[in-house]
């Protein structure tokens, strides 16, 4: 299972359009790699995790400048991790017995949501790694701070790290409720005196693993007081509300488009019986697996209370729901034989419909508005705009193409496919002439004020470049004359 995890995720990894996160995140770590120096932004980025391990790879892949960076580099940082995460439930074979965790191993794999955001440069494939690896050491390695370790991780990939702690702490609560006849005295004094130094440690450990990544090594000290401002000053932007049921819709709920039933159901009935299961034994594991159902439903609940909303924030909470359902597979050997073979039917019924969906979101409809992952994707035609730019710089009668002209906003990942060229001006509005400009891009709200100023001196040439949203190029006449003449 870890194998076929692994190549859903790997295979023909750069064939998908880079979306606009990613070239904003590649961007960001060019800048940090090329500078030396790092300043954590408080008002519009998430934590130094990410750029930090990309810059490494890109060093040791000999990408060292924002020109030399390839699409493979950064997807592969979260490739691994979201491999690394298919481990995490053979961890817990002892405990839970080889038949649920490997089940919930295959549900990980084969996770056409949790693919789909492993194969994009984002945050959130090392948030659920991290994550789910401090779920894990709750319960396995509470001491020597390993725990804090994980979650000081969590802080410094992303500010939502702490709608986990919230959830993760009401669901201890639940359990403490559930448990409330036996929480006396003697007990609560006894696990005081088991826990309070692990804890310490975890806290302490915590603290200095967030705080040396925000403040690049301790040199910004100011980076300590940004990743608390960011809970109070972070700027979403507009476009992303959502209704409160949108990710039961994402992920429970049936809905065809593009020729294709995009669910989750299976996997919910089999995390439903796995939540039933626990009632079925009085091992201690029950309450695992109840802590699991509860912290899953308090992250799904707070995000839903969020009006911003997108496919990629239910990863973390997913990955729960994916490791209940293995749970779901308790006790088959002393099931009647039709209980068998219904659970062995959705389990096959789980496991077909998802891998056939994660065949869809990573092929035909990678970057196709249809996938109901792909939020705001890039559209396929601007990874034609690279090579064919090189073409044209060689035909060009002055011996290039610069400087270019960008004007408009909300751009990206424009930036990511001109990065071979060094002389690029971004303006909001056409407020300066550029009619010498070899190539301008206008973005859709300044397009009719750039024809107008370019009608004599440009050919238009619309392209397109995020879902809903195009790009027009215009190239300057002579050039373009000169490809018409001697394009290949």
């Amino acid at each position: 299972m870890i194998g076929t995890g692994a190549y859903l995720r790997f295979d023909k990894l750069t064939e998908r359009a880079f979306h606009a996160d990613e070239a904003t995140g590649a961007r960001i770590t060019a800048l940090r790699m090329e500078s030396g120096n790092y300043q954590f932004d408080p008002l519009h980025y998430h934590g130094p995790t990410l750029s930090g391990c990309t810059m490494v790879l890109c060093k040791l892949r000999g990408e060292t400048r924002w020109q030399e960076m390839s699409k493979m580099t950064p997807r592969l940082i979260t490739g691994v991790a979201g491999t690394l995460l298919l481990f995490l439930p053979l961890w817990w074979r002892r405990r839970f017995g080889d038949g649920p965790m490997l089940l919930a191993c295959a549900v990980l794999a084969t996770s056409p949501l949790l693919v789909y955001f492993s194969r994009m440069f984002i945050h959130e494939s090392l948030l659920v790694l991290f994550g789910m690896l401090a779920l894990v050491s709750l319960t396995r390695f509470p001491r020597y701070g390993i725990p804090g370790l994980l979650i000081g991780l969590m802080f410094a990939t992303k500010e939502s790290f702490a709608i986990s702690m919230i959830a993760w702490s009401a669901a201890a609560s639940g359990i403490a409720l559930e448990n409330r006849g036996s929480l006396n005295r003697t007990w609560l004094i006894s696990t005081w005196r088991r826990y309070r130094i692990p804890v310490a440690w975890s806290l302490l450990t915590a603290a200095l693993v967030s705080g040396f990544l925000y403040t690049d090594g301790f040199k910004h000290p100011a980076g300590v007081i940004d990743a608390i401002r960011t809970f109070f000053i972070y700027k979403t932007g507009d476009g992303h509300d959502k209704p409160f049921g949108y990710y039961f819709q994402l992920l429970a709920l049936p809905t065809k488009a593009g020729g294709v039933w995009w669910f989750g159901t299976p996997v919910v009935v089999l995390a439903l019986l796995g939540f039933g299961n626990s009632f079925r034994t009085q091992t201690q594991e029950r309450w695992v697996i109840r802590f699991i159902a509860y912290a899953a439903l308090g992250h799904f609940f707070i995000y839903s209370l969020i009006a911003y909303k997108t496919p990629w924030l239910a990863c973390l909470p997913w990955a729960h729901v994916c490791l209940l359902a293995g749970y779901g597979l308790n006790g088959f050997s002393t099931r009647a034989p039709w209980l068998k073979i219904l659970l062995g039917m959705l389990v096959a019924a789980c496991l077909v419909s998802q891998l056939m969906q994660t065949i869809q979101v990573r092929g035909r409809f990678s970057s196709n508005e249809r996938n109901p992952f792909a939020y705001v994707p890039t559209r396929n035609d601007i990874e034609t705009l690279e090579p064919w730019l090189k073409q044209l710089r060689q035909i060009s009668p002055s011996g290039g193409l610069e400087p270019i002209g960008v004007i408009g906003t909300e751009y990206w990942p424009l930036p990511w496919y001109l990065r071979s060229f060094e002389k690029i001006g971004y303006w909001p509005t056409p407020a300066t002439d550029l009619t010498p400009l070899p190539l301008v891009f206008a973005m859709p709200e300044v397009e009719e004020a750039v024809a107008v100023s370019l009608q004599e001196t440009h050919t238009a040439l619309p392209r397109g470049l995020r879902a809903g949203v195009a790009v027009t190029l215009f190239v300057r006449k002579d050039i373009w004359r000169r490809w018409l003449n001697e394009k290949p």
